[in-house]
């Protein structure tokens, strides 16, 4: 799926798969991985939290709207 994609959509992907890894830790594991390497509540971790969110607003957005870098014959 992403194979295709372009450079922005990549990231994007890259980063929600993270976010949801993080949540598959949390809830089998009960251990929050982005806390564990960043410290909890530091302002790198609530970045890393916001970047996540805007990811899965993108991934969301992309169900409904192509991406023009991707439209694009690569």
């Amino acid at each position: 799926m992403l194979k295709q994609a372009c450079f922005i959509c990549k990231i994007v992907g890259l980063i929600a798969i993270i976010g949801a890894l993080n949540w598959g830790s949390i809830g089998i594991f009960q251990v929050n991985l982005v806390d564990q390497l960043l410290g909890a509540g530091s302002t790198i971790s609530r970045v890393i939290y916001a970047l996540v969110g805007l990811s899965g607003l993108g991934l969301l957005v992309s169900f409904f709207v192509v991406c023009p870098g991707c439209k694009k014959p690569q």
